[in-house]
Parts: structure tokens; sequence; C-alpha cells
């Protein structure tokens, strides 16, 4: 009776003593910082080369060809480089679909190669003229004719300080660019959006950076303008106003002309819009992550380098 109490006792002490121990590492782990990408969406961002990618390593067939034109994550294709040209049994490599030339959409300057990123591929076995390969990640479905880029680790920056975003400021004076594209051209964004950025390496920027996103305060924002036909045009003797009055003489005009305030004020704060931070980089842009916003962000939006 004895042995049987003691069992039980010891079994409590070991179950309550797991217990703590779970809920200890569960505490621990929640202090350490997350990353703001997994591998997998880092991998599928795609990105603006600086030079036309290599065409010489590339998908020619699948084990499944006469049943399927796309393949994804499992299917075993075929390549058209082996032995002879240094491919390697268990190499990985991106799977990647070049799109075209993109330009800035407001400098209308060259940015690069607008590639997609399809996934990833490992190489099982290795011939004298080809080689056989598994497709381990899928992006997107992957095509003959689909170019191998070699596999290069992407680790995702941490998300960091979350300190609460000002809805206005004035700027920190450092490294300013703009947002130029997003994948699937989509225009408006939110958090947890990649975009593509005009700033690279070139100009100092690297991975784990991080970018306020603002719009300037002024006309450009707003959505409402002064009609410029004859019945708002200015006709002024001191006491009318710019728009719909009655007489030369009205009392609803203001002090001044809102053209003059506009003119003549101080520079106002900017409108923050977001923070994001900086993925993987080429020489004269890099791919990003939108993590925060405070309102709608938009293709064309300026993004200056956060303190």
């Amino acid at each position: 009776m004895k042995t049987t109490a003691r069992l039980g006792v010891a079994l409590i002490i070991f179950f309550v003593g797991s217990l703590v121990s779970s809920a200890v590492a569960q505490q621990q782990g929640s202090d350490q910082p997350e990353p703001v990408a997994k591998r997998s969406d880092i991998y599928c961002t795609g990105f603006i080369a600086d030079h036309s990618p290599r065409v010489d390593l590339q998908v020619v067939g699948a084990e499944k060809e006469n049943l399927k034109v796309t393949f994804a994550q499992g299917d075993v294709v075929f390549l058209n480089r082996g032995r002879g040209s240094g491919i390697q049994p268990g190499a990985v490599y991106y799977v990647i679909r070049p799109v075209g030339v993109v330009n800035h959409p407001f400098t209308k300057k060259k940015l690069g190669y607008l590639v997609r990123e399809l996934g990833l591929l490992r190489v099982l076995e290795v011939g004298n003229q080809t080689s056989t390969a598994e497709i381990t990640v899928s992006c997107d479905t992957v095509e003959f004719g689909d170019l191998l880029k070699p596999y290069e680790e992407y680790n995702g920056p941490n998300v960091g300080d979350a300190r609460p975003l000002p809805r206005f400021g004035e700027g920190s004076g450092g490294t300013t660019g703009q947002i130029v594209m997003a994948p699937g051209f989509h225009e408006h964004l939110a958090a947890n959006r990649v975009v593509y950025i005009d700033l690279g390496t070139r100009d100092d920027v690297h991975a784990g950076d991080r970018f306020t996103i603002y719009r300037e305060i002024g006309p450009g924002e707003g959505i409402t303008k002064t009609p410029k036909d004859k019945v708002v045009k200015r006709h002024s003797s001191g006491y009318d106003g710019d728009r719909f009055h009655g007489g030369e003489y009205s009392i609803q005009g203001t002090r001044v002309p809102v053209e003059q305030v506009m003119r003549e004020r101080p520079q106002l704060p900017r409108k923050v819009l977001g923070e994001l931070v900086v993925l993987k980089t080429e020489k004269g842009n890099s791919v990003a992550m939108i993590t925060r916003t405070t309102a709608e962000v938009q293709i064309g939006d300026m993004i200056e380098r956060a303190n």
C-alpha cells in the first residue's frame, strides 16, 4: 500500500514538473523575436534583377509530361545539363521565370528585369547530358523552359521593436526612396504585402533595414479640387471669396487667398502610412515587406530609412 502511495506521489510530481517546464519553455520562446517572413514566403517574392537571367540551365522534361503540362511540388522533372556542366546530386536551385524589362513608373528609368520565383527543386541523379530533379517547394506551377538559379539561403529579419507608429512626422533625414511595384501588380497595399523599392546595395541598403512609409501633405493628397471654370473664377475687391461669391462685397470670403497661405506656410509634417523591412537586395532595388500600416499604402508612396 505504501509503495502504491509513493508511486502515485512520484507520478504527480513528475506531471507537475513537466507542466512547469513546458510553461517556462513557452514563455522563453515567446520572448524570442519572430521573423518578419517565413523562408517559404521569402523564396516566392520574385525580384527585379540587375541583369537578364542566364538561360543555360532550364527544365526541359518531366516524368508525367504525357499527362500534364504544368508541374508542382513532388513532381520529377528533367534538366538540360548534366555531369559535364558541373551539376551535382543534392544541389538545390530556384525555379525562376523572367517576365521582362521594367521601368521606374515615375522617373521612367530602367529598373531591371522582373523575375518570378516559382519554387525550389533538388537534383536527384546526374547523367552525362541531363539531370533528374524533384520539385520540393512550389510557389506556382512550373513549365518547360523555366530557368534555374543556384540556391542562396535567405533568413527573414526579426520583427524587432514594435513601438507605436506616429500619424505624422517630420522625418529623420535618412535615405529616401519610393515603392515602385508589388508582385501581382497590386496598387493598394496593406501589412504583410511584399513590395519592390528603388533602393539597393548601391544605396547601402541591406536585408533587415527598416523604412518608414510616408506621403507629403498637400494638394496632391486630397480628392477635392477647386474647379477652374467661369463660375468660380477669381473676382476680388477685398471682401469676396474665391468660390461661389454673390457680389464684390461678400462677407464669405477668406482673409487671404488659399494659394497664398499654402505658398507662404512652413513645411508641414508628413503623413506616416506604415513601416517596411527589406528582405533581399539587388544593386539598384530591393524586395521588402510591409510590416505595419496606419493607412492604405499605394504604389508611389515614399520611404525613408528609420533610425
